[in-house]
């Protein structure tokens, strides 16, 4: 599709005569370095100081709207900044729309800082005095960084120099309707690019791409602020700083007069350009001179999402300091302390004498704290009321064998419904019924919605499952069941009328469910769900009334790293166990000659237990008990470590990947 969409971008975009020109004679380092989905991502370096000199570094994304733009199209633009500062300058060269979507760019922004925060000593940079920048929807990412950098406890950057960024939910104010044409950028440019960027209407909401959507900006680094005169953006950008200086961010703000978008790349054009270079070299050398950023403590703050009966809700633990809020705001926090206490691990509760912290509160502050520790069996509380306890202590999460000290066991609190479920169902009542000539259950009506959250700590981002949408999942299903990969184990390529077929009968199947995953609300995979007793597997593995069984597709290539495999994976065993509290075992049947997915699941507690022949394959049977799942917390595979994916691609990981997780 690239080469379809990316000529006519080029008419849609202005050239700067200077960018194709090789501008200051500098040194460069072109650098490759992993995404979190082992995608290999392109930077370039730019030295404007003496060599063997740790140079503060700006981080800078390049414009165009997540659709146009690369390393050579702000070339000269980066070794200005570099020689007038003087400083490094690292260029990201991060992945482009219509084959990347929301918020794949964003991904990319946030992987490349952590590379620069782990390397970039080695490339001789100090890592201690950093600014993030960019222009247009590369001073988006920049700004975006440093909400992240805050929400995850990271330093903050000692400037965000941003140019003419694009910060709102809509294109619609009203100096979009003063400029929408005549005026270098252009309404029905900028919507044509947006339109191939963002997956649905709703990617608007999120601050990754309008950060003026984010309800909190304190707390951020100091902003510099560049816009023109005649530009559509120049509202929006104004409202941004006066949002940050509401928010308590020094802030300057800079409206260049009779400009237009993108001026900074016109140096042979104009000569505000020039002395736009300047100014921006200027307060970067400034900036380089305040003391370096630091983290919040010596431990620094770790950031994790839990959504107890659906409530989305922040928990951030900061050395012994522990808090649950709303994300992105800072109302109805509980305050608690997570520390270790004669040797075992206690969670107790800051709040006022004579008040209880609100359930959702504990029931993340606990998930969090297992999380955290994924060592630790079990976990004192302190500081809540025994009757405030009594759903848990009926539920079996919370024991009362020790005396008055309550504890909460890792293996029976992991099997609690709510804390993963937005409405988790009661045990649907026994009664027989007969189909297909097979005596089962008869079942529960299938879910609508999501089924599943779950924060995944190595990879920050949540994953949920969803029931299968067909008007809305259609295109997606059409597009994987096509893929080369996945066909090969499939075997349903076809048009949308065939996969539009095959998913209503998914859905009038009783016995089965489809669902969908996504991370941070991307779609990634097909997962189909079943109850094992009426299923085709039923013979071959003496099938339980309440036993489940799955088979999954991942269609999006750049989610089959190991990464994502440790997400989703022990993530369907657990919603199946969860789903009703007398399944005892989950049975698979990938292909037996699936080594690499053999092995996966054995990583994962699959027990190998036997071969056999279905009429149109050999297949192995795979077995988890539930008993084991919780027994050795295994959300957790055996031997992963909790690493972002950037190291775990270089850990020696034990979970091994391939293509496509069909199990058809």
């Amino acid at each position: 599709m690239r080469h379809v969409a990316r000529p006519g971008a080029r008419q849609l975009r202005p050239v700067d005569p200077g960018a194709g020109r090789v501008g200051p004679d500098l040194a460069t380092e072109d650098i490759a370095f992993s995404a979190r989905d082992g995608a290999t991502l392109r930077a370039r370096l730019y030295r404007g100081g003496a060599v063997g000199t740790a140079l503060p570094t700006l981080l800078y994304f390049h414009g165009g709207g997540y659709v146009v733009g690369g390393l050579e199209s702000h070339d000269a633009l980066c070794r200005a900044i570099a020689q007038r500062t003087p400083c490094a300058v690292l260029s990201v060269d991060y992945r482009l729309a219509p084959e990347h979507k929301f918020p794949t760019a964003f991904h990319d922004a946030e992987d490349a800082a952590l590379w620069l925060a782990a390397h970039g000593g080695a490339h001789g940079l100090d890592t201690t005095r950093v600014a993030f920048g960019g222009d247009s929807v590369g001073g988006t990412l920049a700004t975006a960084l440093t909400l992240a950098a805050r929400d995850a406890g990271r330093p903050q950057p000692l400037l965000q120099l941003l140019l003419y960024p694009c910060t709102s939910i809509r294109q619609d104010s009203a100096s979009h309707q003063r400029y929408a044409s005549g005026h270098l950028l252009e309404q029905r440019t900028l919507q044509w690019m947006f339109g191939h960027y963002l997956r649905t209407e709703d990617d608007r909401q999120d601050w990754r791409f309008a950060p003026l959507a984010a309800q909190d900006l304190s707390g951020l680094a100091p902003a510099h602020i560049v816009l023109a005169e005649y530009d559509p953006l120049v509202d929006e950008g104004k409202a941004y700083a006066q949002r940050l200086q509401a928010a308590g961010v020094r802030t300057h703000l800079g409206v260049h007069e009779g400009m237009v978008h993108d001026f900074a790349r016109l140096s042979q054009v104009v000569e505000e350009a020039d002395a736009l270079r300047t100014s921006l070299a200027q307060a970067l050398a400034e900036a380089f001179q305040r003391p370096a950023a630091v983290a919040p403590s010596a431990v620094g703050a770790w950031v994790f999402h839990a959504h107890p009966d659906g409530h989305p809700l922040e928990v951030r633990l900061d050395a012994t300091r522990l808090t649950v809020g709303p994300q992105g705001g800072k109302e109805r926090s509980s305050h608690w302390l997570l520390r270790e206490q004669a040797g075992s691990l206690c969670l107790e509760w800051q709040g006022d004498k004579g008040t209880e912290p609100e359930e959702a509160h504990l029931l993340a502050a606990i998930e969090a704290a297992f999380v955290r520790h994924p060592e630790v069996r079990t976990l004192l509380l302190h500081g809540v009321g025994l009757p405030h306890l009594k759903p848990l202590v009926d539920a079996g999460a919370v024991s009362l064998s020790n005396g008055p000290q309550p504890v909460v066991v890792r293996e029976t609190f992991w099997q609690l419904p709510r804390v993963w479920q937005r409405n988790p169902r009661e045990p649907f009542a026994q009664r027989y019924t007969v189909s297909q000539g097979k005596r089962h259950p008869l079942r529960p009506a299938k879910p609508v919605g999501t089924v599943y959250q779950r924060h995944i700590p190595w990879l920050s981002q949540t994953l949920t499952l969803d029931t299968v949408d067909i008007e809305r999942d259609l295109p997606a299903f059409n597009r994987w069941m096509n893929d080369p990969v996945v066909a090969h184990f499939w075997e349903e390529q076809g048009d949308l009328a065939r996969h539009r077929a095959y998913l209503d009968a998914i859905a009038a199947d009783p016995r089965v469910t489809g669902l969908i995953g996504r991370l941070d609300g991307e779609a990634f995979g097909y997962f189909e769900v079943y109850w094992a007793k009426e299923d085709r597997i039923a013979p071959f593995c003496d099938a339980g009334d309440h036993d489940r069984g799955w088979h999954a597709l991942i269609g999006e290539a750049r989610f089959r790293g190991k990464p994502f495999l440790t997400a989703w994976m022990p993530s369907v065993s657990h919603y199946l166990f969860l789903d009703d509290c007398r399944t005892q075992r989950v049975v698979i049947e990938p292909r037996a000659d699936n080594h690499k997915m053999i092995k996966s699941l054995g990583r994962c507690g699959y027990a190998h237990v036997k071969e056999f022949d279905f009429p149109h394959k050999r297949a192995m049977l795979g077995v988890l008990l539930r008993e084991r799942f919780f027994g050795e917390a295994l959300w957790i595979p055996h031997g992963e470590p909790t690493l972002s994916p950037p190291s775990a691609q270089r850990a020696e990981s034990p979970i091994e990947d391939t293509p496509c997780k069909s199990m058809t």
